[in-house]
């Protein structure tokens, strides 16, 4: 009798403030979610490297923190929530509670993963796969790489360097608006340009002639990922 009593009271209560329930959901449900889908899952270093390369470093350095802190925040509250007149709860209102907890729970679990694996793991890299996939679609719009190869046709290897000059630049490269620049040999002997695009975090692209081949990421050694974005043509991120 009196489990029932407590049953039916705990739903009197649930439909007293079904309205809080609803802004319950958003915080503790909704946010959790998409936080972890564009954080430790990636899709915030996808959308930098797309629409804001830039955004990149504050979103590591500001943003990310103060998710982290949201998150623990939602983590404790959910426990707290389950642990307040439970019983009295309706089985709606228990799943509820369960994954207003478990979520914060695996956005944990995502972001420490790496932290236990190799270095060489590919799991490091995971956010900069994300941030290269996000540039390769914004360099696509922007670059002409038939135009830069055939500046490169005009380059001889006594001008080979490891900084460009800005103004040895030509237009289809200015309109890049890179850091900087430097002009080598591939395997075959023809000339390449790597591209520095990025700042405080270095990101750009390498353009060569078509059978110019592209070099495996590697992690371990440069922490370099690179990501073909045509024959003889990659972006990479470091």
């Amino acid at each position: 009798m009196d489990t029932k009593m407590n049953t039916e009271a705990g739903q009197n209560k649930e439909r007293k403030h079904g309205s809080n329930w609803k802004e319950s959901y958003v915080i503790f449900i909704v946010l959790p979610i998409i936080f972890t889908i564009l954080f430790p899952l990636g899709g915030i270093f996808y959308l930098c490297g797309r629409f804001y390369p830039d955004l990149i470093f504050h979103s590591t350095c500001t943003i990310y923190p103060m998710v982290g802190g949201f998150i623990i925040f939602c983590f404790f509250t959910g426990i707290l929530r389950c642990l307040h007149n439970w019983k009295s709860y309706t089985r709606k209102r228990k799943r509820i509670l369960a994954a207003e907890t478990a979520i914060p729970i695996m956005f944990i679990i995502i972001f420490l993963i790496p932290f236990f694996l190799p270095i060489e793991s590919d799991f490091w890299g995971f956010g900069s796969h994300a941030f290269a996939h996000g540039f390769r679609e914004r360099i696509r719009i922007k670059v002409d790489t038939d135009a830069i190869r055939e500046w490169l046709k005009t380059v001889s290897k006594e001008n080979y360097t490891d900084y460009l000059h800005r103004k040895e630049w030509p237009e289809s490269l200015k309109v890049l608006n890179p850091v900087g620049a430097a002009l080598s040999a591939d395997e075959n002997g023809n000339p390449n340009v790597r591209v520095i695009l990025g700042g405080s975090l270095e990101w750009g692209l390498v353009i060569g002639m078509e059978d110019m081949k592209i070099p495996p990421s590697d992690f371990s050694r440069y922490g370099e990922y690179g990501l073909p974005l045509e024959p003889g043509a990659y972006v990479w991120y470091r």
